[in-house]
């Protein structure tokens, strides 16, 4: 019997919800119990209601809910639920990461110190924020468009300086020649990162 390319999508549509399921209990088996911490950020593109937390990049918990706080400054509040079995420290710091290259956002825990006590339930932690990517962009422009007037008043320079012996005009083309390699590679670099972003995305 020939079958259907609608039902070889139906097949492959509902193993993958099977696995995600499957998956979806592992991670949230917490069967020791919880206890809730909360952070906030500026801001927390791709983070949602049960985003996998990492304590060490260990799944050890779930976001919970996500709020706004406006007072004095808009935030985002996070509230994640912890496995009871892993301990974070006072001086923890979260961090919004990504697991893999397209994988989906997760909120990270840093270790703490030894020194320090572990936190208790419903206790806050500081945080990280994350690179906001149309930030790094705009300096990343503005960064060549320098490179670009620097090489320019350099080219410039060499160019009417009067009496200039050998040495000295060996030492202002290399000046040069390095200058317009930099400012190509930074150009190559930006572009790049424009078409790729989740490259600075590096897993902690």
């Amino acid at each position: 019997m020939k079958i259907s390319n609608e039902l070889k999508t139906g097949v492959v549509v509902a193993a993958a919800i099977a696995v995600a399921a499957v998956f979806y209990i592992k991670t949230t088996d917490f069967s020791g119990g919880v206890y809730r911490i909360k952070t906030y950020f500026n801001y927390a593109e791709g983070v949602k209601p049960n985003s996998i937390v990492k304590l060490s990049g260990i799944d050890v918990g779930r976001v919970e809910s996500i709020s706004f706080n406006y007072t004095p400054d808009t935030k985002v509040e996070i509230v994640m639920a912890i496995d009871k079995k892993a301990k974070v420290r006072e001086d923890s710091i979260t961090y919004i990461s990504q697991s893999g290259l397209i994988g989906d956002a997760y909120i990270g825990i840093t270790a703490g110190s030894s020194d320090k006590q572990f936190v208790k339930d419903g206790s806050l932690l500081i945080n990280e924020e994350p690179v906001e990517m149309r930030k790094l962009m705009r300096r990343a422009d503005a960064i060549a468009e320098n490179l670009d007037k620097t090489l320019g008043e350099v080219k410039s320079l060499a160019a009417n300086v009067n009496g200039v012996v050998s040495d000295n005009a060996v030492k202002i083309a290399g000046i040069v020649a390095n200058l317009e390699e930099t400012s190509v590679n930074f150009k190559d670099f930006s572009g790049d990162i424009k078409q790729h972003p989740w490259k600075l995305l590096s897993k902690k």
